[in-house]
């Protein structure tokens, strides 16, 4: 028994859908479960044990990169990105297999965004609607789970402290594509510094973009902080993210990924929000942070404008004390 799951993009949508791994594996032991992504996000899933093949995917390439599910049988394909390219791939391997399809809730999010109307609930979250498009009809499903290698991530990943290391460690995600995501870098310098007086071991996360401005946080943390940024593979991020004892990151892809090793998590909201389906689900302990603004939330994924100006109220009313204080929480949480 064949499954073909796709989803494309970005990090956070594509760590989420290996709660349809999950699901598939427990409902259908004996089956096969190939899974459509794309080629950056890719080496997150080579040591997968519920998966028989992934394919990293380039934008442009499809058509090349999926010839070998031509003429194959599917007990269901599962189409998690629901666009034109994953059409494009589903129309490549033939009409003729069953197929679900992820439901992206256009109206609902037109309400929030321009009408400040909600109609999400929670059972409208991404992890739920990717299940009913395998074919599930249950209300309770598995949250999203990274398999990492620890033995492996030993010999990897060079941020790994020594074994003697007592210190916890503390993992900050401060960047973000879109601007109106990131809280202010002051506000995570303050809880750095926080954790790094209390005994804690901080390591900073970021793109070979944020190089230069995770140098300039790192610095004014001081002492027994590091920075990662622009160093690691995604693999390798995941590795030492695995490793940490709490996390801190805007709304993106680092967070999810955090949550998916089990690592308990706080995640600032500010342009997006939890409504949209992408909040925390099941699994491990976790802290929100946001704060009620008639303008929130003002994009689906987080933008670069804000009707604000530059001053982005949203994430600068979140003061570091009370995060501070919601990690602590977390962190005794059992």
């Amino acid at each position: 028994m064949n499954f073909l799951v796709i989803r494309l993009s970005s990090m956070g949508d594509v760590i989420l859908a290996t709660s349809v791994f999950s699901y598939l594996k427990s409902s259908f032991p004996e089956s096969k479960i190939w899974f459509v992504t794309g080629k950056e996000y890719g080496e997150l899933f080579v040591r997968d044990p519920r998966l028989e093949r992934v394919i990293g995917i380039e934008k442009g390439r499809e058509n090349e990169q999926v010839r070998e599910l031509e003429g194959m049988t599917w007990e269901r394909v599962i189409d998690l990105q629901n666009n034109r390219h994953s059409m494009m791939i589903r129309s490549k391997i033939g009409s003729r297999q069953s197929v679900g399809v992820f439901r992206k809730l256009h109206f609902e999010r037109f309400l929030l965004l321009a009408l400040r109307h909600n109609m999400y609930e929670v059972k409208n979250h991404v992890i739920a609607r990717y299940a009913q498009a395998a074919g599930s009809s249950a209300t309770s499903f598995p949250p999203a789970t990274l398999f990492i290698d620890r033995q492996n991530c030993e010999s990897i990943c060079e941020f790994n402290p020594p074994a003697s290391m007592v210190r916890p460690m503390l993992a900050l995600f401060p960047f973000s594509n879109w601007k109106n995501k990131e809280w202010p870098l002051r506000y995570y310098e303050y809880v750095g510094r926080y954790f790094t007086v209390k005994g804690w071991h901080v390591i900073i996360f970021g793109g070979k973009n944020d190089v230069m401005a995770a140098a300039k946080l790192r610095a004014g943390i001081g002492e027994h902080c590091v920075s990662a940024a622009g160093k690691l593979s995604l693999y390798e991020s995941a590795c030492l993210i695995d490793r940490c004892n709490l996390a801190l990151g805007n709304d993106t892809g680092l967070s999810h990924c955090a949550r998916a090793c089990g690592v308990k998590t706080g995640i600032i909201y500010g342009a997006t929000s939890w409504h949209f389906g992408f909040f925390p689900y099941k699994g491990f302990p976790y802290k929100i942070f946001e704060t009620s603004l008639a303008c929130r939330p003002c994009h689906a994924h987080g933008g670069n404008f804000c009707i604000r100006g530059s001053r982005r109220s949203c994430l600068r009313m979140i003061k570091p004390e009370t995060v501070i204080s919601g990690l602590t929480e977390l962190y005794h949480e059992k």
